[in-house]
């Protein structure tokens, strides 16, 4: 791909620990310390003291900082778990993306009532939520979603509740949910109603409706891994208010709160893009397929001790070429081995823009260190290449290659 200028590179630091240790320059009050990423890449760090329509208010040891809502990409509070494997997490997935973590269910009257860590207690329109986990004691909702992919169950139309029988073994059910109150769920069966003690219900899958959406404004993600889509936001104290399509809650406390993605016109995530070529060859002949929005080795993005949303997962060797057609102007991302490589991951990254070499070097990737954040100058650019291929070692082994928050600027 083709670049007008020299590459240019930004490292920007990932943890908040950076703005903890200078805490005799920090405010002594105020909101929570947090680091605010604008579109541009630029970063500040400081006490969050508000967010409005108009933007996000930050104070500094310079003083106050305005950053207007059109610059606002993220807002980094601290770091968020992996809610799916969380032992006995239940959880719903949401019919746009996102999902939230839940402690108390109800369903009625065509509404799905929570008590949530992230938002307290909460309402949701039944056609919001795609899949509802409820996970036994010991059991992860991941291993859940493992087990619901593998029945293959056709959604068009219908709901299903899998649920154990007398043996043991999840087995799905195809009906209407109506109602979950007292323990209890009540679901059409054979155009008769049944009712099924809640503890031997592990999914519930709700039949897809076509209803039209709002585009979302940004992401409110928890610290418990939970990520709502949010189409306005607000906070005052310590309190965040967010309103959603087909959402209803309280005010959530900000203590719960991880990050804040904002959505802009400028910014595209590379994940959403399809590429327009893939060469992928591994070691004996086999290769891992590359993960959108997903590492490689199939489960979320993990770099440095926390978990992404957004990015690529490849697997060396690996070579994704993108048509961006000289739109943008800056690529930006994260890049390590995922921690499902342990140790053992050694691989190198380059970025190309019209067959030059955007990157001064191959960035050499290790498992177990700290990830890279990465910004290249694509002005111009008209083909993207990314390569993950081998490193020092000459074998694949570990090389689950994250490209975390892989995003492409306009100007």
């Amino acid at each position: 791909m083709k670049r007008r200028a020299a590459t240019a590179w930004l490292l920007l630091p990932v943890a908040l620990a950076a703005a903890a240790a200078g805490q005799t320059t920090q405010p002594a009050r105020g909101g929570p310390l947090a680091e605010i990423i604008t579109v541009d890449g630029t970063s500040f760090r400081g006490r969050l003291e508000g967010i409005d329509a108009a933007g996000a208010v930050l104070t500094t040891p310079e003083g106050t900082r305005k950053v207007p809502r059109r610059q606002l990409w993220l807002i980094r509070l601290d770091r968020s778990d992996e809610l799916l494997r969380r032992v006995g997490q239940k959880a719903i997935i949401l019919a746009r993306e996102g999902m939230l973590g839940i402690e108390r269910l109800q369903v009625g009257d065509g509404k799905i009532s929570v008590d949530s860590a992230l938002l307290g207690r909460a309402s949701l329109d039944l056609q919001a939520a795609a899949v509802i986990y409820l996970p036994a004691a010991a059991q992860r909702a991941a291993s859940l979603e493992q087990r619901f992919e593998e029945f293959k169950l056709p959604r068009a139309g219908r709901d299903y509740l899998i649920a154990t029988d007398k043996d043991g073994n999840l087995a799905p059910y195809p009906g209407v949910l109506k109602a979950i109150a007292s323990g209890k769920a009540t679901f059409e069966l054979n155009k008769a109603d049944r009712t099924i003690d809640l503890p031997s219900v592990r999914v519930i899958a709700l039949a897809p409706l076509p209803r039209a959406v709002e585009a979302p404004a940004g992401v409110l993600a928890g610290k418990d891994g939970s990520a709502v889509p949010f189409t306005s936001i607000r906070l005052a104290g310590s309190k965040l208010s967010i309103a959603g399509e087909g959402l209803t809650a309280e005010a959530a406390d900000l203590s719960a709160v991880a990050q804040i993605r904002f959505r802009s016109d400028k910014l595209v995530n590379l994940a959403d893009l399809k590429p327009a070529e893939v060469l992928q060859a591994g070691m004996f002949d086999v290769a891992f397929p590359f993960g959108r929005n997903r590492s490689a080795a199939r489960g979320p993005i993990r770099l440095g001790g926390a978990t992404y949303p957004h990015g690529l997962g490849l697997h060396s060797r690996c070579e994704l070429t993108y048509d961006l057609g000289g739109e943008y102007v800056t690529f930006a991302a994260t890049a390590g081995i995922d921690a499902a490589g342990g140790s053992r991951g050694n691989a190198t990254l380059t970025i190309f823009g019209d067959g030059k070499q955007l990157t001064p070097e191959p960035l050499k990737l290790a498992g177990g260190a700290q990830p890279v954040p990465i910004r290249c100058d694509v002005t111009g650019v008209k083909k993207l290449t990314i390569l993950a291929d081998y490193g020092d070692d000459g074998i694949d082994v570990g090389d689950y290659v994250d490209l975390a928050d892989a995003r492409l600027i306009r100007p």
